[in-house]
């Protein structure tokens, strides 16, 4: 059997050069890992032997990377972390998780879907610090800190994990207010003469399909939002026509506060993600894991279109 200590000592270094390019200095790395500056240097010149490249220009007043240093420097602060996460993880197996993880969603879904899952995960882990940002935008995760996302799809940056959450059917609806003043659409083509709710305000056209043929409607209308809240309350209010999710429709439907539109017009799913970056803390994939199995758990994936009245 071959003699570990070799590798153990390059694993080591490793470790050290990371810190050393997170602290900044040789000086402040010395101190994070409670090691003499000497010790430190001679860590970083045993892997510039072994490698064979300099990693680094240093001075008394200055540290720079070279380009070798630039490249190695990814592989040794994923040893590290992967190390760090190791240990949190095992920590967590032995006693009662705690830690801290900031999310963010949009405030309608938000507090229709999620804010129920995250009261009881509340309950279960009350050691571990939420923090709960209810933001319609799509923020940058990394330059605001936050871990997890919960965002409708498709999904532009395919540098993020994406977990589908929600698979929520869709359909058209308007208000008996609306439809007593405007004869209720018949056809595609009365459909495109009515006024609707534009979501988001961008929004030209409605996708429908009938009869296995996929139509692009064009729309109009005086009121416009990019807040789904908004959405739902313009439509009640017999502003126009909207495509809503059955979270927003189906009791609403039952009610006879709204009227399904055009029934016979498919249109899209609303598919909702649960993003994140490539690595995440234990805490957040903890809180990752339950909001799965609470959307599970719920029925939010599989939704059950024939509950929903047509009209």
């Amino acid at each position: 059997m071959s003699d570990p200590s070799p590798i153990l000592d390059e694993l080591r270094a490793m470790a050290v050069f990371a810190t050393v390019v997170r602290s900044g200095s040789f000086a402040a790395a010395a101190r994070a890992l409670g090691l003499t500056r000497a010790v430190v240097s001679h860590h970083i010149r045993a892997l510039e032997a072994k490698l064979g490249v300099p990693l680094a220009q240093r001075s008394t007043r200055s540290f720079s990377l070279t380009p070798a240093g630039e490249a190695f420097r990814v592989h040794c602060e994923r040893l590290l972390d992967e190390a760090n996460d190791g240990i949190r993880g095992m920590e967590l197996l032995r006693a009662e998780p705690r830690g801290e993880v900031r999310i963010t969603c949009s405030h309608h879904f938000g507090s229709k879907r999620i804010m129920p899952a995250l009261l009881a995960f509340r309950r279960r882990y009350p050691a571990i610090r939420l923090h709960v940002a209810m933001n319609d935008a799509n923020v940058d995760l990394v330059q605001h800190g936050i871990e997890l996302a919960v965002r409708a799809g498709p999904l532009a940056d395919s540098s993020l994990v994406a977990r589908r959450l929600v698979r929520e059917p869709t359909m058209l609806c308007a208000a008996p207010a609306y439809l007593r003043r405007h004869r209720a659409p018949a056809s595609i083509e009365e459909l495109a003469q009515h006024r609707w709710v534009l979501y988001p305000p961008t929004q030209r056209a409605a996708t429908v399909r009938i009869d296995g043929k996929e139509l692009q409607v064009p729309v109009k209308g005086d009121v416009a939002t990019d807040s789904a809240a908004a959405r739902l309350a313009f439509v009640l209010a017999g502003d126009g026509i909207a495509r809503l999710p059955a979270y927003d429709a189906a009791s609403l439907l039952a009610a006879g506060e709204l009227v399904r539109v055009l029934p016979q017009a498919e249109t899209a799913p609303l598919e909702i993600f649960l993003v994140h970056s490539q690595r995440i803390g234990p805490s957040a994939r903890l809180l990752r894991d339950f909001l799965l199995e609470h959307a599970q758990a719920e029925a939010i994936l599989q939704s059950r279109p024939e509950t929903i009245p047509e009209d």
